[in-house]
């Protein structure tokens, strides 16, 4: 199978699913991402590295290696790879984002990592440019996912792996499940949380197939983070989270504010004294050109 040669099924259920697309959502858009890049930034990268260690594990690189990381955030497997490969490129559709990654390479020195504003949809490099490719935590937001893989697996030379992480369903993500059910309870009138996509190791599996890659298989990964206090952690969600920010974004700076307190005391529900680790599964999906 090549890259575009999803099955004849597939293809028909994408045409359907694209004739009358849904308008994007706030996690679909740069401004949410921009509004989230330095707190992620800040709080989240050192979380996030867990992840992307464990994706070198399942892909492991060589020094000669050219790697890309799509919808890279603020280079948080990009920064973990660069030891191991020969040049990274890390693209993001926020270019606030890849203003933190430029950034950090620059302070820390890091010369083989390069970062540019780009869309996973259409990526704009020849056939065959990488020898890996890594997306973390960022497929489940594309409008167009079958086209994303499409374009990962056609970047890739021939061999080369793919790895993609996506997010478990809700009930084993504490660490979000807490900031999700404290916003249901402080902001009752707010639309109950929907499932996501992309949240079964078998889902993951049949569309990365369905993209072009071959001997695709799925793995669960857990990492925990520590938060210290009930403020500890809506601070972090206030500043990183771009569920939380889109919020604050439609509710308007005042009616957060009346809310903001009411969020808090929901938190300390769920959050003892002295903190806690919270956990956060993830599935990682990998599958070769």
């Amino acid at each position: 199978m090549t890259c575009g040669g999803a099955s004849p099924v597939l293809q028909i259920v994408h045409h359907l699913s694209m004739r009358n697309p849904t308008p994007p959502g706030p996690m679909q858009l740069p401004a949410t991402w921009n509004a989230s890049a330095p707190g992620y930034a800040e709080y989240m990268v050192t979380h996030a590295a867990m992840y992307a260690e464990r994706a070198l594990e399942i892909v492991s690189l060589r020094p000669t290696d050219n790697v890309l990381d799509v919808a890279a955030g603020p280079g948080s497997l990009a920064f973990v790879a660069a030891p191991r490969a020969a040049h990274v490129l890390a693209v993001d559709f926020a270019d606030g984002m890849v203003e933190q990654i430029r950034t950090r390479a620059k302070r820390d020195g890091v010369s083989n990592v390069e970062a540019r504003v780009m869309d996973a949809q259409s990526l704009e490099f020849p056939e065959g440019s990488f020898d890996a490719a890594f997306c973390m935590f960022g497929f489940m937001f594309f409008p167009d996912r079958m086209r994303a893989f499409r374009e990962l697996c056609r970047v890739l030379r021939p061999g080369g792996r793919a790895l993609v992480a996506t997010w478990a369903p809700i009930e084993r993500r504490p660490l979000m499940k807490v900031g999700f059910d404290s916003l249901a309870e402080a902001l009752p009138g707010l639309p109950p949380l929907t499932k996501g996509d992309l949240q079964q190791s078998d889902e993951c599996v049949r569309e990365m197939t369905g993209g072009g890659f071959r001997d695709v298989a799925a793995q669960v990964f857990t990492a925990s983070m520590h938060v210290d206090s009930a403020e500890h952690y809506l601070r972090v969600m206030e500043r990183a989270g771009g569920p939380f920010l889109a919020l604050k974004k439609k509710l308007g700076a005042d009616a957060w504010a009346q809310a903001e307190a009411r969020l808090l005391d929901a938190v300390r529900r769920r959050i003892p004294e002295g903190g806690t680790d919270l956990a956060a599964e993830a599935i990682l999906t990998v599958g070769t050109r």
